[in-house]
């Protein structure tokens, strides 16, 4: 038979450990999730697939993007008003993005 001390003992042993083992981070782990970090900064090259003045943004597909860890997709930048008036469906572009932390921003674009 199982004594009470040993039950107790089986309940509280969960509760005394968690603490200690939500703080322990692996020695790997990032420094940061990409909300807590500094934006990064990096180039691509892609194809424009829509353009969208009224809402701010640029679609691309674009190649990958090893300085980010972004494979190839198709996706939404923001970019300023000067440069998306600049862009075209279908242009091939190489870009600097900066990858923010809510919607990455293009932040110049040259013809390639």
């Amino acid at each position: 038979m199982i004594s009470r001390y040993a039950v107790v003992a089986f309940l509280i042993a969960p509760l005394v450990a968690a603490p200690a083992l939500a703080s322990a981070q692996p020695s790997s782990a990032p420094a940061g999730d990409a909300t807590t970090r500094p934006p990064r900064n990096a180039q691509g090259t892609g194809v424009v697939t829509a353009v969208d003045p009224a809402g701010g943004t640029v679609t691309l597909k674009h190649d990958p993007i090893p300085a980010l860890g972004w494979p190839s997709m198709t996706m939404d930048f923001k970019a300023a008003p000067a440069l998306i008036a600049k862009l075209k469906v279908g242009e091939k572009i190489a870009f600097d993005v900066n990858e923010g932390h809510i919607v990455p921003e293009i932040t110049a674009a040259r013809k390639r």
